[in-house]
């Protein structure tokens, strides 16, 4: 039994004499792979620890202030890359314009909005004829429009697209002086519907795939109109389309970076 006593005795005493890391070690080890994540990249991962250090370890003033010291200068690089990344992205974006570009023309001859006109399509080249035109602006909206002359009214609302393999009927748009108005000159007859929000009804996606197909289009009122699309006509809406999205896009990228810009002036 007193063996047995003494067995105990001496494993009590052995791990009294091993202490293990006391708090201020064990909060610089810590800090200390944090300062090897953020050194390798690791900014998220290190600002989580961070995080976590700072709330375990509060007591320890010194590393508190170094901790919180490096979570301002991770805030600092990380969104720094993130404009590194923007202006990388705005720059792919514009190279992606250009050539979808060269048969835009930017006008502010018709509204407060400046206004992307496809050369074959500009008012002095299409006024006396019948066709579907492309909308685009600068902030990357898009709808497209149907354009009826004659020497009668047919006063259509809607407009049917199709080919041999399928056709796509918009919505219909009333009579309103605006998206759908009506004008007379000197026994000429002109009439506008414009298809916004939608109303084309996958008219404009429809013209896009198809664009190197034949395509008809019949103008449905009380009377009707049909035409076959012209090359440049489906060329115009298809490339409109394509530069709708790069637009949206540019916009989307210049608005974080302004975001960006703004933080990084709170942070400095």
């Amino acid at each position: 039994m007193n063996r047995i006593k003494i067995f105990f005795i001496s494993v009590l005493f052995l791990f009294m004499g091993c202490k293990g890391p006391n708090r201020e070690e064990e909060a610089w080890k810590r800090y200390n792979e944090i300062v090897n994540l953020s050194q390798s990249g690791s900014y998220n991962l290190a600002k989580i620890k961070l995080d976590t250090l700072i709330l375990l370890y509060g007591d320890q003033k010194e590393m508190v202030e170094k901790a919180t010291d490096i979570l301002n200068r991770l805030d600092i690089l990380e969104q720094e890359r993130n404009l590194m990344f923007l202006d990388s992205m705005l720059i792919l974006q514009e190279a992606l314009l250009e050539p979808l570009m060269k048969n835009f023309i930017l006008s502010d001859e018709y509204g407060v909005e400046k206004l992307l006109i496809h050369k074959r399509q500009m008012p002095e080249n299409s006024f006396y004829r019948t066709f579907i035109r492309a909308y685009l602006y600068e902030s990357g909206k898009f709808f497209i429009s149907s354009r009826y002359h004659g020497d009668k009214w047919i006063y259509h609302q809607q407009i049917r697209v199709y080919n041999d393999k399928q056709s796509v009927l918009s919505e219909i748009v009333a009579e309103d002086g605006h998206n759908n108005r009506r004008f007379e000159d000197q026994g000429s007859k002109w009439e506008t519907v414009n298809y916004k929000d939608g109303k084309d009804n996958g008219i404009i996606d429809y013209i896009a795939t198809y664009w190197n197909e034949p395509i008809k289009v019949q103008f449905i009122g009380k009377g009707n109109e049909y035409i076959v699309m012209e090359q440049f006509d489906k060329e115009a809406i298809r490339d409109g389309y394509e530069i709708s999205f790069v637009l949206k896009e540019i916009e989307r990228i210049k608005e974080e970076k302004n975001k960006t810009e703004k933080t990084l002036l709170k942070l400095r």
